[in-house]
């Protein structure tokens, strides 16, 4: 019964509605023949033909049981109930023009609030020129800036954009692409010194040591693109075991510093480390591409002027530079 309810209701908001822009049609027509005295001068300054203008006008006598033209072979006259008829029209779509143009106005200039989410080690190594740049450009926007792991519901949740990592998983989503993103499986040389170069999958269950990165769902899984065979290209998957397991990547690169396994990470994470040699790739021959670093945002035909400001400037300031490369 609620939906049905629900359904009902919707059905007479819209019907209300409808009504609502027809009449205001309605009188935006009669107004232009009271004011032209003339149902051909009316049709042209509306764009109109003329036999819409003069049906629409008798349909809106018809509805108000009023008549408001008086007609013959050569003159259009407004009656008395008409000319007082058209002051208000004129009133009432002044009033109406005004109220469009100021949401127009409103929403064509960023103000409000804006909410945005991102992964925190991205967000905390990359966005903060962005977020200060935005915020200094845009006084009237209120910015809430959200790091978190989890890949929040953006419509449920109330963001309004989302910068990711990995493959677009959300169709309600509009997405935009930032560039390629890559991870690595990195060990210090203190470990590879003690337990061998890691070069193959196959090898993890022959004496190596995995540095356990957990999320909400459980161990973050390895996965490895096949070499040769029938098979060559398959992805693999790999829950990882050790004897350290942790949720933050900078402690995971602390132990991978220290020599206590192989860890995965994103490559920008250890660009540094990798060029000092300090953390040196394993696996090379066997990491998959992951997706994209992307910007998301509701897909709607209508994008808010904050919103889109926020998306254009970390477009622009991201996808040129690309620095987790």
């Amino acid at each position: 019964m609620e939906t049905m309810c629900t359904r009902e209701t919707d059905c007479l908001v819209c019907e209300t509605i409808a009504r609502v822009t027809v009449r205001l049609d309605d009188m935006r027509i009669f107004a232009a023949v009271a004011q032209h005295e003339s149902f051909t001068r009316a049709a042209e300054a509306l764009a109109l033909p003329k036999q819409t203008v003069s049906r629409r006008v008798a349909g809106l006598e018809a509805e108000l049981g009023v008549q408001l033209l008086t007609r013959t072979t050569r003159h259009v006259r407004a009656t008395d109930a008409g000319l007082e008829y058209a002051e208000r029209c004129a009133d009432l779509l002044r009033r109406a023009d005004e109220a469009n143009d100021a949401v127009r106005r409103a929403d064509a200039e960023p103000r409000g609030r804006l909410r945005v989410t991102a992964d925190p080690v991205f967000g905390e190594s990359f966005l903060g020129p962005i977020i200060c740049e935005f915020v200094a450009r845009y006084s009237a926007v209120e910015l809430e800036v959200v790091l978190t792991r989890r890949r929040v519901d953006l419509v449920g949740e109330g963001f309004d954009v989302a910068i990711r990592v990995g493959a677009p998983r959300d169709p309600a989503l509009t997405v935009t692409s930032l560039g390629p993103a890559t991870i690595c499986y990195l060990a210090s040389p203190d470990y590879v010194a003690r337990h061998g170069a890691l070069r193959a999958p196959a090898q993890l269950e022959r004496g190596h040591r995995a540095i356990v990165l957990l999320t909400e769902e459980g161990p973050m899984p390895w996965v490895f693109r096949t070499r040769g065979g029938a098979d060559d290209g398959a992805l693999v998957r790999h829950v990882p075991r050790g004897p350290l397991a942790v949720s933050s990547l900078r402690l995971a690169r602390e132990a991978a510093l220290a020599g206590l396994g192989v860890g995965l990470f994103p490559a920008f994470f250890c660009a540094a480390d990798i060029e000092a040699g300090t953390l040196r790739p394993q696996l090379s021959r066997y990491v998959p591409a992951v997706g994209s670093v992307y910007v998301a945002y509701p897909s709607s035909p209508f994008v808010s002027a904050r919103a889109r400001a926020f998306i254009d400037l970390a477009v622009e300031r991201l996808r040129a530079a690309r620095p987790w490369t």
